[in-house]
């Protein structure tokens, strides 16, 4: 079966098998807790990672044409970053609230793991902590 939405919230993380189903709780947890509750220090540090990352992205020719080019794909030109930094910025508690009601909450979910999955939580199990907190 092909992921064919739109949009996605991607998520990395690697973990002992035996700690397997506690980070997955803990991972679905945080999330649908974003629907709820988002302070400033972590908006300010969201946005000071976000920024970092993108400005190290950019550490050669071959990224910075990369950039360019997904940003000519998205947005039809190449942003600046002052504009970027700036939308980066603008972005308050009550749009992330948003935003995770919008792709977390009540939402199903697309599972890829490698490696000993023996302990990972079954689909249901994943999609039922969407719904609560």
């Amino acid at each position: 079966m092909c992921c064919t939405w739109p949009h996605r919230l991607s998520v990395f993380f690697a973990t002992e098998p035996d700690r397997l189903d506690d980070l997955s709780n803990l991972m679905m947890q945080e999330f649908c807790r974003l629907a709820y509750r988002v302070s400033e220090d972590e908006l300010i540090r969201a946005r000071n990672q976000l920024k970092s990352a993108l400005m190290l992205h950019i550490d050669g020719s071959s990224s910075i044409a990369e950039n360019n080019g997904r940003q000519l794909l998205t947005y039809g030109r190449i942003v600046p970053f002052v504009e970027l930094f700036a939308r980066i910025d603008a972005v308050d508690a009550d749009a992330v609230k948003q935003a995770a009601h919008d792709f977390i909450i009540d939402k199903d979910v697309a599972i890829a793991a490698l490696g000993p999955i023996q302990r990972l939580p079954s689909y249901n199990r994943f999609r039922s902590q969407t719904c609560t907190l």
